[in-house]
């Protein structure tokens, strides 16, 4: 890296990468969260920043415990996804019954 101001070429590109993935998931989790749908925002966001959390704990740090931190994150908004689903067809099937 230079000593001067921050050029683009010194920025790795899986920097930017990381950085456009978590801009995009908060933009989609805020989205779903003025909507009032928390758990569709926790499922959004926790695995998007779990998997930035285990790339940049392996590519930047070298540390496992970031990796693992992270493979957890993505394991929790996995599951809250999975209840924002059965949330919203439970709702769908008690509003079809009569």
């Amino acid at each position: 890296m230079s000593a001067g101001p921050l050029r683009w070429d010194d920025v790795p590109m899986w920097t930017t990468i990381m950085a456009v993935i978590l801009v995009l998931g908060a933009v989609s989790a805020i989205v779903q969260a003025r909507k009032g749908r928390w758990y569709a925002a926790g499922g959004i966001l926790l695995p998007v920043v779990g998997v930035d959390l285990m790339l940049l704990g392996t590519l930047e740090w070298h540390s496992a415990l970031f990796f693992w931190a992270g493979l957890a994150l993505s394991l929790v908004g996995f599951g809250m996804e999975f209840a924002a689903r059965r949330r919203t067809a439970r709702t769908a099937r008690a509003a079809v019954t009569p």
